[in-house]
């Protein structure tokens, strides 16, 4: 049988640039614009057969 163990992270003190409110601005900073509403693809040229087959050669 196996048996398997869960590993916590230890707690420990936090650098000062980890704390809440650090965190709050990294993620402000990191969040994802909004798109465009208005947004629409651009055409490539390809049609759906051949992106298809590229996909599919990809993936394998």
């Amino acid at each position: 049988m196996h048996h398997t163990t869960e590993t916590k992270p230890t707690t420990g003190r936090q650098r000062p640039e980890m704390t809440s409110a650090a965190n709050l601005t990294n993620a402000a900073k990191s969040a994802p614009r909004k798109s465009d509403p208005n947004w629409k693809p651009e055409p490539c040229g390809l049609t759906r057969a051949e992106l298809r087959k590229i996909v599919a050669d990809i993936l394998g």
